[in-house]
């Protein structure tokens, strides 16, 4: 058995390094006490959010674009196939493959006798109806948007970096930790997308 003295010191040390272990913990996930700590944070903060908030408001423009060159037309997904307000089927004509682009048709019969023709076909062929075949990442706005995220998301990591070698150990350090993970999580997110995306065209 070891003697008393050296089992006495030995639970100081464990309960020294307890507590060493505690008050660095306290010290990274206390709130920040430096107000440029606080101004890193915030700016990251925005600059994550913002770059998602545009990407949501982009995709939001990208489907009513969508919906509005449709018209009030349906799409029939199991028919592969459109159907006018007035009932007529438009069936595919031909597929863009370079614009990724599906053309749909309707019969030119069918809309020289509909009344909506003034407005709707006023040209000798049947109405056309275009739809994409793109996802919205795929598209050249979408590929512009996740570029633009991507130097946002580069920018919060540098941020987040610099930040940490400045206040490492610090009080609010681990918000920062957390920050810059988050960060880097979302750029690989985006990369990854961006290089699937370019392999798939």
């Amino acid at each position: 058995m070891a003697p008393p003295a050296k089992r006495q010191c030995s639970r100081r040390l464990e309960q020294a390094s307890e507590d060493r272990i505690s008050m660095t913990l306290e010290t990274l996930l206390s709130p920040p006490v430096d107000i440029e700590l606080w101004i890193i944070l915030s700016y990251v903060a925005a600059v994550l959010a913002g770059a998602r908030i545009v990407e949501a408001v982009a995709r939001m423009h990208f489907a009513r674009a969508q919906s509005y060159g449709e018209q009030g037309f349906e799409y029939l997904e199991a028919h592969d196939a459109y159907r006018c307000p007035q009932g007529e089927y438009l069936v595919l004509h031909n597929v863009q493959q370079d614009s990724r682009l599906a053309v749909y048709r309707a019969p030119p019969a069918s809309c020289r006798q509909c009344r909506l023709k003034a407005r709707c076909a006023p040209f000798s062929e049947g109405r056309l109806v275009f739809r994409s075949l793109a996802a919205w990442a795929e598209t050249n706005v979408g590929v512009f948007h996740r570029r633009v995220s991507m130097i946002m998301f580069a920018a919060a990591v540098f941020l987040c970096v610099v930040g940490l070698k400045r206040w490492a150990g610090q009080a609010g350090s681990g918000w920062l930790a957390g920050a810059l993970l988050t960060a880097v999580v979302l750029l690989i997110q985006d990369l990854r997308t961006i290089l699937c995306t370019a392999r798939s065209g």
